[in-house]
């Protein structure tokens, strides 16, 4: 069930409705039938169906409750729009942070630290759509963001880099309310967040809403960048949480390991956020600390071809996407 949440928040987040999933199922079915070619029998066709149907009716039920959390204005269960009212940059990659308020009057809706905003953008005759995490806790009136620049990649990043270079203050964008399933383990007294470079979004709005709480004391950061001119919100981590519990790495993997064995408890809940080559390498650290991997969380910004690849190689590993 957690995997199907996180799936079924992406799926509200980008508007997928009860309709979508005939056509989807069509597709899937044939592309199943023509891979199996003459071993594709009726009984087996049956059976794939029954599978589907069976998957389909679970994720659409759960995402009708997730679509009736909104108020009856049918607009908030779509693309809204949203105007830039602040665009800076925050750190070298570049990261530009920035700061959406509703542009029609309508109302802003309450999220819990953890969870993304959903932007769409028109490019040619296509629409993308990307999940950026929230990095403020919400104040009732206003969304923040922070987004790098992607330009060594493949393929490059279309949604960020269109709003990086074409969109300005007092712009629009369309945007879907926020959506996830991130979050900080409440019962949890000591928490770790282990980020790599951009992923300190996704762990901005936590520790903050913690300082907000009086409770940054339990939180302990380890933040990883190439120098420290990479580092989004450094200045405020270092005045959020306490001397010793803000780590700025940038000598590489070797000390990341050490501080990781030096800084968990058997009971401290780990948080992990970054690439892909990241989050593997820091699950490797903590599963030779032997550490539960209950008390381990990914966030993964998508599913990635890779870790869908490792995924079936290594059997005895499950990857949260």
């Amino acid at each position: 069930m957690p995997q199907v949440l996180t799936i079924a928040n992406k799926h509200r987040a980008l508007t997928v409705q009860p309709e979508h999933y005939p056509i989807v199922g069509k597709h899937l079915l044939d592309a199943v039938a023509k891979f199996l070619g003459d071993k594709a029998t009726e009984e087996i066709l049956d059976a794939w169906t029954a599978a589907y149907n069976l998957i389909a009716s679970i994720f659409i039920n759960i995402e009708k409750d997730l679509y009736e959390k909104f108020d009856r204005d049918q607009r908030d269960k779509g693309f809204v729009p949203l105007i830039i009212v602040k665009k800076e940059r925050v750190a070298s990659g570049p990261i530009v942070a920035l700061t959406f308020q509703r542009s029609d009057g309508g109302k802003m809706y309450k999220f819990h630290p953890g969870q993304y905003l959903t932007l769409r953008i028109k490019k040619g005759n296509f629409y993308h759509n990307r999940h950026y995490s929230l990095t403020h806790p919400f104040d009732g009136k206003t969304y923040h963001i922070a987004i790098k620049q992607e330009l060594n990649r493949e393929p490059k990043g279309v949604v960020s880099n269109e709003i990086l270079n074409h969109y300005r203050k007092g712009d629009k964008i369309l945007a879907s309310f926020p959506a996830g399933t991130f979050t900080l383990i409440k019962t949890a007294k000591d928490h770790l967040f282990i980020a790599g470079g951009i992923g300190i979004t996704v762990f901005s709005s936590i520790i903050r809403d913690l300082h907000r709480q009086c409770k940054a004391d339990r939180a302990t950061l380890i933040h990883c960048v190439p120098t420290d001119g990479y580092a989004a919100f450094a200045h405020e981590m270092r005045s959020f949480l306490p001397k010793n519990q803000y780590h700025l790495l940038t000598q590489g993997q070797h000390v990341l390991q050490g501080l990781i064995r030096d800084t968990i408890k058997p009971n401290t809940h780990v948080y992990v956020c970054g690439s892909v080559s990241f989050m593997n390498k820091v699950e490797e650290y903590l599963s030779e600390c032997n550490h539960p991997s209950s008390h381990i969380h990914i966030e993964a910004f998508r599913p990635i071809l890779s870790t869908i690849k490792n995924a079936a190689k290594n059997e005895s590993h499950t990857k949260s996407l």
